[in-house]
């Protein structure tokens, strides 16, 4: 596999009049005249991605993330520099972006495939790698007028990677997916960059892009601040935000911050305890409700810090708001892609001598567990109260990502979990 960039800018910029007028407007397109007063959504910058490498772009909202995306993909004219690219570049930007409303999913991934260049031949034997990808059922063959923006998404993927591109650009259109096919989109981009495909890719979330990229450039008010390994430019982002790093100025960070560990967690991994989020979404036919969870210590001091490894309790409280006859109180343990790494319930401690839950009540369920040592990212927990058995239930109140834990240092660097090894030795 050639080493060689798949895609490189020079002096690459984007400029928008302030205030424009007819004049200007007239000035600008018959003499060219760009003058007067602008701003710079991207300064000029340079760049190069490599095949196989991940460059994820970070930044709050308007910091120029999209518009950078939008000159790489080819769909927004640049103010100064050139961009080229050898190869195919497929680009996943705005919802339903190329699809033609009146047309059906199968039409238009026909179509989108025409434009990235693929041969009848080759597009004929792709539809339906495609159409199982994009798991539509019938509405593959529906106009897209008809499609919510999760089914705009998966089809949008499924065509992009489908294409033998060899750039793949993703701004943030797989948030609106659910779980199961963010799990297979970012397995899909995997195994896209195993086989020399170069990914470029936006998310709000800083450290989805940590897990997805080992490269990341971050983008302030249209400036690159810092371009380095992900975890280091993302460290320096996150002081930004939090007011303690380095603001201002016009160049990049040339000196990244070291990522400070304590002596503690040397060899076990650091993950940041956030706070219960009532609001988030859920499902379930109510009657019980998710009220807190939270982890504390085996002595019952609440955490805010766990080091892999370490015994913990993890206390979910739910409220009755009738009575429940057989509660069963459970969680499920996630990871940024949505895939469930572990979880448990409370159905085997209570199945002799099941509870009951009066109207009002509320109570406290306790699971005692090591901690288990994970990969630097983003991981979630999916409390939830169900009535009755094991094998036959009601969901009362399920809820998705009702805390976000943080793990920000990790020596695990391969897989999903990481099993510390007593001894590794030649004989």
């Amino acid at each position: 596999m050639s080493t060689d960039p798949v895609m490189w800018a020079s002096g690459l910029g984007k400029s928008f009049p302030r205030r424009r007028t007819v004049q200007g407007t007239i000035r600008e397109i018959v003499l060219g005249d760009t003058g007067g007063d602008r701003f710079w959504a991207v300064a000029p910058l340079d760049l190069e991605i490599r095949p196989g490498e991940a460059v994820g772009i970070i930044g709050r909202n308007g910091s120029g993330k999209s518009t950078l995306l939008q000159m790489l993909s080819g769909t927004m004219e640049p103010t100064v520099g050139t961009i080229r690219t050898r190869g195919r570049v497929a680009a996943l930007l705005e919802l339903g972006a190329g699809f033609h409303h009146d047309y059906t999913g199968r039409e238009n991934a026909i179509l989108n495939a025409a434009v990235l260049g693929m041969t009848d031949a080759e597009i004929t034997a792709r539809i339906p790698s495609i159409e199982a990808f994009a798991e539509l059922g019938e509405y593959f063959d529906r106009p897209v007028r008809e499609y919510s923006s999760g089914m705009f998404a998966r089809l949008s993927f499924a065509v992009a990677t489908h294409v033998d591109a060899d750039v793949l650009i993703v701004d943030e259109v797989l948030a609106v997916g659910d779980y199961a096919f963010q799990r297979r989109c970012y397995a899909r981009m995997r195994e896209f960059r195993k086989k020399g495909g170069a990914l470029l890719f936006v998310s709000h979330s800083a450290m989805t892009v940590v897990s997805v990229c080992e490269r990341a450039i971050w983008l302030d008010k249209g400036i690159v601040r810092a371009d380095g390994p992900s975890d280091a430019v993302n460290e320096a982002y996150q002081l930004n935000l939090a007011g303690l790093g380095q603001a201002g100025g016009s160049g990049v960070v040339t000196e990244l911050p070291e990522i400070p560990v304590d002596p503690r967690w040397q060899g076990r991994s650091q993950a940041i305890i956030g706070s219960f989020d009532p609001d988030a979404p859920w499902h379930g036919h109510g009657g019980a409700r998710v009220v807190d969870v939270a982890f504390r210590d085996i002595a019952g001091t609440a955490l805010q810090q766990i080091a892999g490894g370490d015994e913990v309790e993890m206390c979910i409280r739910c409220r009755a708001e009738r009575a429940v006859e057989r509660p069963i109180v459970g969680f499920m343990f996630r990871d940024a892609y949505g895939q469930n790494l572990f979880g448990d319930n409370s159905f085997l401690t209570t199945v002799r001598n099941p509870p009951a839950m009066s109207a009002d009540e509320t109570v406290a369920t306790v699971f005692r567990f090591q901690f288990p040592w994970l990969p630097k990212g983003e991981y979630f927990v999916a409390p939830s109260i169900i009535e009755g058995t094991q094998a036959d239930h009601t969901h009362l109140h399920w809820m998705e990502n009702a805390l976000r834990i943080e793990v920000t240092e990790s020596p695990v660097r391969f897989g999903v979990v990481g099993v510390p090894m007593k001894e590794a030795a030649l004989t």
